[in-house]
């Protein structure tokens, strides 16, 4: 049977044992979902940042790496410079000082080996920093946004865990919008001595640069010491204030007995290094240099925090890195701009409207620190918590990343956009120019296939919609599927329509309108909803308007399908049936009933004439040209459109039992469980005995001579969201295989598991993982008729709708299922509850769930369910 039925704190810390083991100390109240160690480190580098801020990633090592919180994509960046000449450069980094009773101080960089493909270099090792004593390894352990790092050595006297995080506060996408990476160091005394210990944290003040262009100019460090916070504000006085990498940078600490650097002796050679190190190494302290005639460009902002630690004893330092850069441009892809769809206008950042400066977001923050905190441990815990497959919880939450990377930016005006992924500074070798981003104009149809966002935020969601609908919709109904920038300038400058970018539009609107309840947005946008349906056969798509798409479809596999095919066809039953749903809503009976009566006409002629028996297939018209076509293939994505939909809780669009044979047979048929034997044409994001699903197989022979381009790749977006939608038809061992295959090349020796990419870094489509959680809870959920449902396996299962999140907890009771339903941040209201294919209970009296609260049912089976 389907998994579908459809209807219509404070610091935490933990001490040690008393002497050094093999078995790593994690902090147990931190959610732990994956940990890497040994070669497995690699690749690893988590990011730390907000919805819309940048980031900085935290490396499987310990390192800071990829600095990219400025206002562009810049994997591969770090802020090392030479800070005199002539010398080496120097970058950011964390140290430890630790010395025992009559002994010499010791410094170690807070990182793991350099690794070996650093070794060597035109000037020896190609690593920064790879001058300083390191620790022996390290291991990592995550559950995103959370990230630990175990530092051990065989000579140093302590445990030393690193914890990282930024706020992650579901529902609430200005707390989770906070440029802000939080690092907290434990340390803990495994020795039967007193030691004294320090950890001192350097970032260079390179205001200015960011890796595409630019150069630190006048810039300043200025110490501060304020309520409960003490640190090295970080500005510029020669740059431009209108630059895009102007403004501020701030490392803080809310410990007491703190000493600093403004800046370093100016030395040559490697003498400024070796002063620094003979300042610190000595007691711990550091001896401030202040720079007034800017000798350093780069001047670095040096923060010590010194403790004493009696055996068996710990203690926590913190340090919080914030930064405010305000200057976005519109569309800046770091060597260029999008042209006619987007200039060099700022159009700026929604998070620098909140904050004065870096300082102040410091000060904001050091004061919520401990409520933020907890309330990411929570949402993540009732994630981790869960009776879910860990490698769906894996996939869900570790994607979740791309939408708090520079994929993702959000206009001073907070309206949300996104490329399709972000580029590194470094480039390609296969052919690519650079590019900060790639794919601009939050393109309709890559950001289709996502379902992290309207789960997870649903206002945020709603102003996705509000873009593309209030400001991309022309007088014609055509919808510009790639938003230009500014917006009152240039949101409808591409004059290009996406069939399937557009429909899928329509459902996402219908999906937003379900989990917020919010008509009154329903209505202010029906008008340019309506225009953008009817636009389907007004237009060049269903020229005869039958409910079936013919004329020239563009759509994301960057071609214009000719004739009739399943991934269009699904695309636009689902915008009918979702027009149809809102039309009644709104009181437009007939325009309902025109969206039911070509829905119909659509349907019943696509599952008699495109469906071949085990799967659907493309249709060209005779006569039309072949050239990057799909042809009889079987594509991976064909039923994209009934993926959507189930998450959006429209039910079927197509006969049950063709979708369930179409998915077995793209199992059967795109499958590849080695790589080092498949030929592919294209782009490799599977390689030797990798496995996963091609984009379209030809089992029944008629292979084109010149097939659409990407017909021999894999991408984690088309499988994620057909994997889920597996899940949803009952195929779950399938669904699964698929999910396990991508994570396992994701597994940090040979990817970062922390950034699946595809036409870029950290890729819009991967978000589609978060369906797999919702495919195997059978979660669905209407704030218009107040319902919810799940499968009714016994178990305890995560749900959230957007706004509020929480836990049901199923156990069985002889005919009957019991249910302790909890909402964990906001108050939740039910007239109804469904078990899919189970039961269901309408509620005499509305049932409210309060924040923090539960309440107990039980679900009679129903047999005709």
């Amino acid at each position: 049977m389907p998994r579908l039925a459809l209807f219509g704190g404070a610091m935490l810390l933990v001490v040690a044992s008393a002497c050094q083991t093999s078995t790593t100390q994690w902090n147990t109240e931190w959610p732990v979902l994956k940990t890497y160690s040994g070669q497995y480190l690699d690749e690893v580098a988590m990011p730390l940042g907000g919805i819309g801020t940048g980031t900085v990633s935290l490396g499987g090592r310990g390192d800071l790496r990829d600095w990219e919180i400025m206002n562009r994509g810049a994997l591969g960046f770090l802020p090392a410079f030479k800070l005199v000449l002539p010398t080496i450069a120097n970058g950011p980094f964390f140290a430890l000082y630790y010395k025992r009773q009559g002994r010499e101080g010791k410094v170690r960089v807070l990182e793991g080996p350099v690794q070996v493909k650093e070794y060597y270099g035109d000037w020896g090792a190609d690593a920064v920093n790879s001058g300083f004593p390191r620790f022996e390894e390290t291991s990592f352990a995550a559950a995103y946004p959370l990230a630990q790092v175990d530092f051990r050595h065989q000579d140093v006297p302590m445990q030393v865990r690193l914890e990282a995080f930024n706020p992650l506060i579901m529902g609430d996408a200005d707390k989770s919008g906070i440029p802000v990476a939080v690092l907290r160091y434990v340390l803990t005394n495994t020795s039967d001595e007193a030691i004294e210990a320090a950890i001192c944290g350097m970032v260079p003040n390179y205001i200015g640069a960011d890796g595409w262009s630019g150069e630190p100019k006048g810039n300043v460090n200025e110490y501060r010491a304020g309520e409960g916070l003490k640190g090295i504000f970080m500005s510029s006085e020669a740059v431009d204030p209108e630059d895009v990498n102007w403004g501020t940078m701030a490392l803080t600490t809310p410990s007491e007995d703190v000493t600093y650097r403004t800046s370093w002796a100016q030395l040559g050679w490697n003498w400024t290094f070796r002063e620094f190190w003979d300042d610190f190494v000595a007691d711990g302290e550091l001896t401030d240099h202040p720079d007034t005639t800017h000798a350093i460009p780069t001047p670095p902002a040096t923060l010590a925090v010194k403790v004493g630690l009696e055996p068996n004893e710990s203690k926590v330092i913190t340090f919080m890195l914030t930064w405010h850069f305000p200057n976005r441009r519109a569309w800046d892809h770091g060597v260029h701009h999008a042209g006619d769809f987007g200039g060099t206008e700022i159009v700026g950042n929604y998070y620098t409207t909140l904050y004065q400066d870096a300082w102040d977001v410091a000060e904001q923050t050091a004061a919520e620190l401990k409520g933020l905190e907890r309330e990411t441990v929570r949402f993540v815990r009732t994630l981790t918590e869960s009776d879910v497959p860990e490698v769906l919880k894996e996939a869900g939450l570790f994607n979740l990343n791309n939408l708090r990377s520079q994929t993702v930016f959000r206009t001073a005006d907070g309206f949300p956009f996104g490329f399709e992924g972000t580029g590194s500074i470094n480039g390609t070798k296969i052919g690519a120019s650079k590019s900060s981003g790639w794919g601009f104009g939050t393109c309709f149809h890559v950001w289709n296939y996502e379902s992290t966002v309207p789960f997870l935020f649903g206002d945020l969601a709603t102003k996705f919609r509000e873009v593309e609908f209030m400001h991309a919709t022309n007088d014609d109904g055509g919808m510009s599927h790639r938003v230009g920038l500014p917006l009152d300038m240039r949101a409808k400058s591409f004059q290009y329509w996406a069939a399937d970018g557009q429909m899928g539009t329509l459902i996402k609107m219908y999906r937003e309108w379900q989990l917020s309840g919010d008509d009154e947005k329903l209505v202010e946008m029906w008008p340019n909803v309506k225009k953008a349906m009817s636009f389907a056969w007004t237009g060049i798509w269903d020229q005869d308007k039958d409910g079936v798409m013919e004329g020239s479809q563009h759509n994301t596999m960057d071609i214009n399908y000719q004739g009739p095919n399943p991934q269009m066809a699904a695309w636009y039953l689902g915008a009918l049936r979702a027009s149809e749903e809102m039309a009644r809503h709104v009181g437009d009976i007939a325009f309902a009933e025109e969206c039911r009566d070509l829905y119909e006409r659509g349907r019943a002629w696509i599952d008699a004439n495109i469906f071949n028996g085990e799967y659907y297939e493309h249709h060209i018209p005779e006569g039309t040209s072949k050239v990057a076509q799909l042809g009889k293939g079987c594509l991976v994505d064909q039923l994209v459109g009934q993926y959507l939909a189930h998450t959006a809780g429209l039910g079927y669009l197509l006969d049950p039992d063709n979708v369930q044979t179409t998915l077995r047979s793209i199992m059967k048929y795109n499958w590849i469980d080695n790589f080092n034997e498949h030929f592919n044409t294209f782009r490799s994001f599977g390689l030797g005995d990798e496995a996963g699903l091609l984009m379209a197989s030809y089992p029944r022979g008629d292979l084109l001579d010149f097939p659409f381009p990407y017909y021999t790749e894999i991408m984690t977006g088309f499988e994620y969201s057909t994997a889920a939608h597996m899940i949803y038809e009952g195929q779950v061992d399938a669904g699964l295989k698929v999910f396990q295959a991508i994570r396992d090349r994701y597994d940090g020796h040979k990817r970062n598991p922390f950034n699946e990419g595809e036409y870029g870094h950290r890729y819009a489509r991967a978000m589609a993982a978060w369906a797999g959680i919702l495919a195997y809870t059978g979660f669905r959920y209407s704030a218009v008729d107040n319902s919810m449902a799940l499968n009714p396996e016994e178990g305890k299962y995560f749900w959230s709708n957007g706004y509020q999140y929480g836990s049901a907890t199923i156990t069985n009771r002889n005919n009957r299922k019991s249910l302790t339903l909890s909402a964990l941040n906001g108050d939740l209201t039910l007239d109804r509850f469904i078990l899919n294919g189970y039961g269901q209970i309408d509620f005499e009296e509305p049932r409210h769930v309060g924040a923090g609260q539960a309440i107990t049912f039980e679900v009679e089976e129903t047999a005709s369910l």
